[in-house]
């Protein structure tokens, strides 16, 4: 089967490709035809260029000092810490006299590293509960093919986190709001996004069972449609589910 001749498969490939969630030999067999087929280097690159500006939505993580120090002296900034000799060496009674010293400093050597083994696991069980669970994402692009919203799905807490990067302009009785688009039904409303920039919505249909998701311009509360939008659909993209 030519990709090439599948469209939207070779859109979706390359979208996980982009993301890094298609592993093993998909990943290499896709990587192979982008060196043969033109349009499938194309795709992914249209992917790639999309999702530039993910990083930067992640928070900022501050280094250590440690590490700092580290890359200043392997850069020639900071002199490197003087190495002292090593004491000459003892003989077996004179450890033996010390043994009591010996004993203590091991005890609180010990003490020491069981303290911060408490603290990085905690820091590490805080980082994980502040961190969303990323089940599945959309990019939704504006009617020039610009990324201009990221809408992230996390299972666990059946909620959706919707950022925009747009610069779109709302009078003052308009309002944002997310839909999903299923396969020959009508769009289904996950939730007013309002005027915010960002926004975590409560939604009970997970999005990743779906294939696209739209954002529409409406009054204020909703479309007053049950069929759907009732104002202009002014940004819309494909689901990318996070493997299992």
């Amino acid at each position: 089967m030519r990709l090439t001749g599948h469209p939207d498969l070779l859109d979706r490939l390359a979208a996980q490709y982009a993301l890094g969630v298609l592993r093993g030999g998909a990943r290499r067999r896709l990587e192979r035809l982008a060196h043969e087929e033109t349009a499938v280097r194309a795709a992914i690159e249209r992917w790639q260029a999309r999702l530039t500006g993910l990083a930067e939505l992640q928070p900022a993580a501050q280094p250590v000092d440690k590490v700092w120090c580290g890359i200043e002296q392997r850069l020639g900034w900071q002199a490197a810490p003087l190495k002292l000799k090593p004491p000459p060496p003892r003989h077996w009674w004179q450890a033996f006299q010390d043994a009591p010293v010996l004993l203590r400093m091991a005890s609180a050597a010990l003490a020491l590293l069981a303290l911060m083994a408490v603290g990085v696991s905690q820091w590490l069980v805080n980082q994980r509960e502040q961190a969303p669970t990323m089940s599945a994402v959309a990019i939704l692009n504006d009617d020039q093919a610009r990324p201009a919203v990221v809408v992230l799905w996390d299972a666990p807490a059946s909620t959706v986190t919707v950022r925009r990067l747009d610069h779109l302009k709302l009078a003052d009785q308009q309002v944002l709001q997310l839909w999903a688009l299923p396969e020959g039904g009508k769009p289904q409303s996950l939730g007013v996004i309002g005027r915010r920039h960002e926004v975590r919505l409560e939604v009970k249909r997970a999005p990743d069972s779906v294939p696209a998701l739209a954002i529409s311009i409406e009054p204020p509360g909703g479309s007053p449609s049950p069929d759907g939008p009732s104002g202009p659909v002014v940004f819309q993209g494909r689901v990318v589910a996070q493997p299992a």
